[in-house]
């Protein structure tokens, strides 16, 4: 018997079916990269999406709240403790002075020149004071600068008497430590309010063969503290 002819619907079938999978697999993705705006073209709010930052800006560079030089001036009082003058504690009033540098919202570092005065019980007018350099952590806090802080630091400190009469004398120096534990409530984007417990401590060198004196005072203050950006 001879072969029947083969009918071209059967030869055309197949390959028709296989184009249309074809087109249903790369219609799709052609549309999706069809949809991808290029970097010249796409909006802003896509491209900050993938990553890009118009103009070479970079939010991850931003100034941080606490970063920048820094300037503070405190006013407190506490228990002042001088060994020359007998176990007894009296009150002082304190002065504090700041000024250095924030490196970010976790650290600083600044100098500090603290005063203290008050009256002794034989009615002299005794003022301690101490310079330091100081490191400041932040304990807990927040990206706009409101926070618990830690300070501490090291320097030299000395003593002045004040009698009432024209004697006057000034102690020799000796060396410092100093600390505090703050808390910053930042009221405009540059200040913040800045109440702190504070201990301060130093030597009073005597002549060689007496046992140096000492000097201390804790008590709070509230400082007044400004970020120059």
């Amino acid at each position: 018997m001879a072969p029947s002819a083969v009918s071209p619907s059967c030869v055309t079938t197949p390959n028709l079916a296989w184009t249309a999978i074809a087109l249903a697999t790369v219609l799709p993705c052609a549309a999706h990269a069809a949809d991808l705006p290029s970097v010249d073209g796409a909006s802003t709010p896509d491209l900050l999406r993938r990553g890009y930052s118009p103009d070479g800006y970079d939010p991850r560079y931003r100034r941080q709240a606490r970063q920048g030089a820094l300037l503070s001036f405190g006013l407190g009082g506490g228990s002042l403790y001088l060994s020359p003058e007998g176990p007894a504690r009296v009150g002082a009033g304190d002065v504090d002075l700041r000024v250095g540098y924030g490196f970010s919202d976790q650290f600083q570092m600044f100098m500090d020149f603290d005063a203290d005065v008050g009256h002794t019980y034989a009615g002299k007018s005794v003022g301690s004071w101490t310079w330091t350099i100081r490191a400041q952590t932040v304990l807990v806090g927040d990206r706009a600068g409101n926070g618990l802080n830690l300070n501490f630091g090291a320097g030299f400190g000395g003593l002045t008497y004040d009698s009432g009469s024209a004697n006057r004398s000034s102690g020799p120096t000796g060396f410092a430590l100093a600390g505090g534990l703050s808390y910053d409530a930042r009221v405009a984007p540059n200040f913040s309010i800045s109440p702190e417990f504070f201990v301060t401590w130093h030597q009073i060198p005597n002549l060689p063969g007496t046992p140096d004196d000492v000097a201390s005072i804790y008590g709070v203050r509230l400082n007044l503290l400004w970020y120059l950006h």
